[in-house]
């Protein structure tokens, strides 16, 4: 069977050997080292993961089928809190019933074909250059900052430059950033052998197959924003082991230039838009029209993109 024909069922149903077998089979055909093979679990399901490193880069299988995408607003039966929050903005910015909008703002629901495939774990920056601690770019900056870097643990430069130090003052991490294009960042991603997710997959990526409105259930904290969390369900990996979709500000640009995942921008927790309308950025199938369209416009600008990448299984 190919490898891109593997179902959620068949990888899973596989005893651990042909399990292991078939990871290896993987990494060598593409190229790629196998981490690990392990038992986990997400929002009451369980799943046989599997880790790859490309060159530094983690990846995790993530297998395919036909699964049904989108989210029937109809279905929705919000919490209290849930209702009392978007009744709060629904007066305010003068919005539509509930159910009304959460439908507006996800997309439709559809069955799609997808392959299994090997999606980063952690999302993809082709604006950001990692530079080694020695680079002359660093040793510069430390030299020309001289004693005001005591005691801090970043450093940014005008440039772009970014520069992290732990407590002795050692440098532990270093980038920079620059402006790209959308297609400036889809050629980078290509010209290391990957692309970006379709929005089909990216939602198939996030969700893993939860028909509920955000990957881990109904419901939602009800006194902050997810950027006031730093722990939950929406900080925890997913199903398939994936870091996604947790931070509106962190959007994810897909294979549609006018399509992003993940987030809003931060528009919804910036403008204090209420609690329910910050939480449903981080719904799986959540889609933001008119962003996606002023993103992919002459007026829109971001001074990151971020792509969850893909290794096709041949």
């Amino acid at each position: 069977m190919p490898y891109a024909d593997l179902t959620f069922a068949q990888w899973n149903d596989m005893p651990d050997g042909a399990a292991r077998r078939t990871a290896h089979e993987i990494a060598d055909r593409h190229g790629l080292a196998v981490v690990g093979l392990e038992e986990t679990g997400y929002a009451g399901r369980s799943h046989r993961m599997a880790l790859f490193d490309r060159d530094g880069m983690r990846f995790a299988l993530v297998p395919g089928g036909r699964p049904t995408l989108g989210y029937d607003a109809a279905r929705f039966q919000p919490a209290p809190d849930q209702v009392a929050s978007y009744a709060e903005s629904a007066s305010e910015y003068g919005l539509p019933p509930l159910s009304e909008y959460v439908d507006a703002m996800t997309s439709s629901v559809r069955v799609a074909e997808i392959p299994a495939m090997l999606v980063a774990v952690e999302a993809f920056d082709p604006c950001e250059i990692v530079l080694a601690p020695d680079d002359p770019r660093v040793l510069e900056l430390v030299a020309s900052a001289g004693s005001r870097l005591g005691g801090v643990s970043m450093f940014r430069s005008a440039g772009g430059l970014e520069v992290e130090f732990d407590r002795s003052g050692r440098v532990v991490r270093a980038r920079v950033t620059r402006e790209v294009s959308y297609d400036e960042a889809m050629a980078g991603l290509a010209s290391i052998g990957l692309r970006t997710t379709t929005p089909d997959e990216w939602e198939w990526a996030c969700g893993a197959g939860a028909a509920t409105l955000f990957r881990w259930g109904e419901d939602n904290a009800n006194d902050g924003y997810p950027f006031d969390y730093k722990t939950g369900p929406h900080r925890q990996k997913n199903l398939w082991g994936l870091a996604i979709g947790q931070d509106p500000y962190r959007h994810e640009a897909t294979s549609d230039r006018t399509i992003v995942c993940g987030g809003d921008g931060g528009g919804a927790t910036c403008g204090g838009s209420g609690f329910f309308l910050g939480w449903l950025t981080l719904a799986t199938a959540y889609r933001d029209t008119d962003f996606g369209q002023w993103l992919a416009s002459e007026d829109g600008y971001a001074d990151e993109i971020l792509t969850r990448p893909v290794i096709e299984l041949n």
